[in-house]
C-alpha cells in the first residue's frame, strides 16, 4: 500500500480520442520511442485530491482515474513548505478554462517558446516543480511522456506506485 502525499505528481492513461491522437504525437517526438500517458497532474492531500488542467484548471480526485494505467512520483526533496510554494504559484490559474490552443503549439513544438497563456497539465505539473524548487525549468512545452521518463530515470524522483489504478481509501492508502 501506498500513501499519498501534498505535492506527488502523477501521470496516466485515458482512454479517448484525444488521448491516443497526444500519445501518437508524444510517441513520434520521444527519444526512447515510447509514450504511456496523456494526462498528468498534482495530488494536493493524501485522499487524493487533485489539481489539474483539465475542463478547467482546477481541483478534481485521482479516483477519476479508477481502472486506468497511472505511474505515481514523489520529489525526495519535496516538503509542505516546498509544496506550498508550488500550490501559491499555480492557484493563480485556479477556474481558467482548458488552453486548448495550447496543443497546437504542442504539435508543432513551439509551446515551450510561449508562455503568455495557461498550462496544459504537463505544463501545470512542470511550474509546480519549478517553483517549489525542486526543479530548475518551468516546465512550459512538457507534455506528459516527459514528466513520466523524467520521474523513472532522476535519482531524485521515486516512482511510488506505478499500475492500473484501483482507488484511494478515506485513510489516504490506495485500495
Amino acid at each position: 500500500m501506498i500513501t499519498l502525499q501534498p505535492g506527488d505528481y502523477f501521470a496516466v492513461r485515458t482512454n479517448s480520442w484525444l488521448a491516443r491522437l497526444i500519445i501518437l504525437k508524444e510517441r513520434i517526438c520521444a527519444m526512447d520511442d515510447e509514450a504511456k500517458y496523456n494526462h498528468a497532474g498534482i495530488i494536493v492531500d493524501c485522499r487524493g485530491n487533485t489539481y489539474e488542467s483539465l475542463g478547467r484548471i482546477d481541483h478534481y480526485h485521482i479516483d477519476n482515474y479508477i481502472g486506468c494505467p497511472i505511474l505515481i512520483a514523489r520529489h525526495k526533496s519535496m516538503t509542505p513548505d516546498a509544496f506550498r510554494a508550488g500550490m501559491k504559484e499555480v492557484l493563480k490559474y485556479d477556474g481558467k478554462v482548458y488552453p486548448v490552443w495550447r496543443l497546437i503549439l504542442h504539435l508543432t513544438g513551439l509551446a515551450k517558446f510561449f508562455k503568455m497563456t495557461f498550462p496544459v497539465c504537463s505544463e501545470l505539473v512542470g511550474e509546480h516543480a519549478y517553483h517549489a524548487g525542486v526543479h530548475t525549468y518551468d516546465g512550459w512545452g512538457w507534455n506528459p511522456d516527459h514528466l513520466a521518463d523524467l520521474w523513472e530515470i532522476s535519482k531524485y524522483y521515486d516512482v511510488i506506485y506505478e499500475g492500473i489504478w484501483k482507488g484511494v481509501n478515506d485513510d489516504g492508502k490506495d485500495s
